[in-house]
């Protein structure tokens, strides 16, 4: 029986360790803890924990001594090993590479987290022209903000789900800025900022597999549904349009740039009226229910594949992923911050059109604070159509459904 160690998961994740376990192999997961999970996945989808095999409980997942040792006290022979945290993909590049395991080039995944030396490094390459400036710690940004170029785009040095994202338009919010920022508590969050170029224009991503230097399978393009900025709402999938071929270049030329060269990325770009522009790398499969739209409109499971691919099994001939529906996700957020005192039945969501899953983030008589994150979500709907157009109208009715009978008082 092949063993796959996961270190950590995200949302995406928990339908790899399925995937395993339907195939007939030995799923192990590592993690520091489980009460992380509990705070980023809805309560319906924990029991896809259940799944693994065995659950190695360690004091830090990040600590490349501790988990190659752990790895092997416990196990002795690990087949493939593979993230689909951000939190986690450098240090499982490493285990690989010390493992003698197929993996991704460490450096290249340090150079995505960082996202000054990230822009650095396509500035260097030729691969785009946005510009950043690097800020130690966000209370310097009043001493600076003689130095920038306003409006311009705040985020941490090293970051993840739209955590200490925004838009400071000019000088006169800097206080109110750095006021929202300052308290980030969050794990993984840098008390490092980048300030860069404010691009205006449509977000995407580019969902592509390497499978060796230069080698890049496109999975597709999707859109994205922005709220305040920088928060995550919505996505349908697959874009295909005139600028598509034009974001998928520049997805690859990031790729190549930073010398990514195995695995899945979850590449972000604006499209301006210029042409396309990179927000960030994500070097691994899109999370929060992502990957569950590519299978549905694609037929093909992305989590499966990067299990296959670690395991030598993949064989990437031709083109591997063609889309043949619509399908899209959205979230219920909201404004109102107090108790949820009554939502609507799950039951009656997924009788809408297209519905095909329904995850509740947040349920009768939970606490909602103020809409910052992409942990503001509170229903999300998946849904499927005849073409992405559809999907997304199937998406957005049955949202529009959730938010006429939620009250939040």
């Amino acid at each position: 029986m092949k063993t796959v160690v996961f270190i950590e998961t995200n949302f995406s994740g928990l339908d790899a360790i399925r995937y395993c376990t339907e195939q007939g192999y030995r799923a192990v997961l590592v993690t520091d803890s489980l009460e992380r999970f509990r705070k980023w996945f809805p309560a319906s989808c924990m029991s896809k924990l259940d799944l693994a095999d065995t659950i190695i409980q360690v004091g830090n997942s990040n600590d490349f001594d501790e988990v190659r040792q752990v790895l092997e006290d416990e196990l002795g022979t690990v087949d493939a090993l593979l993230t689909f945290a951000e939190i986690r993909t450098h240090v499982t590049a490493r285990l690989c590479a010390a493992l003698g395991l197929p993996g991704a080039n460490p450096d290249a995944i340090a150079i995505a987290q960082d996202k000054h030396r990230f822009r650095q490094v396509l500035l260097e390459k030729g691969a785009d022209d946005v510009h950043c400036r690097k800020i130690d710690r966000i209370d310097r940004l009043q001493e600076l903000k003689a130095e920038l170029a306003f409006p311009c785009f705040l985020k941490p040095l090293q970051g993840h789900s739209s955590i200490g994202a925004t838009v400071c338009a000019d000088a006169s919010q800097v206080e109110r800025v750095v006021a929202s920022l300052r308290g980030i508590t969050e794990d993984w969050i840098s008390a490092a900022f980048v300030a860069e170029d404010y691009l205006q224009g449509d977000l995407v991503s580019v969902e592509l597999l390497t499978t060796g230097p230069g080698q890049h399978q496109v999975v597709g393009v999707a859109d994205r549904d922005v709220i305040k900025d920088s928060i995550e709402i919505g996505s349908s999938f697959p874009v295909i349009d005139a600028r598509r071929d034009a974001a998928i270049r520049k997805a690859c030329m990031a790729l190549d740039a930073i010398g990514y060269d195995f695995g899945p990325s979850h590449v972000e770009i604006i499209v301006t009226a210029s042409g396309p522009h990179l927000v960030e790398v994500n070097t691994r499969v899109g999370g929060s229910g992502h990957s569950v739209m590519l299978d549905l409109a694609t037929s093909r499971s992305i989590v499966g594949d990067c299990v296959e691919l670690c395991l030598g099994n993949l064989v990437a001939c031709g083109e591997l992923y063609r889309p043949t529906q619509g399908a899209a996700w959205k979230c219920f957020v909201s404004e109102a911050t107090g108790i949820i005192r009554q939502m609507p039945p799950v039951e009656a969501i997924r009788d809408h059109a297209g519905v095909k899953e329904v995850w509740l983030h947040h349920e009768a008589g939970d606490q909602i604070n103020s809409l910052s994150s992409n942990y503001s979500w509170i229903v999300q709907v998946m849904c499927t159509g005849k073409d992405r157009q559809e999907a997304k109208r199937n998406a957005a009715r049955a949202i529009d459904f959730v938010a006429a009978h939620t009250v939040i008082a």
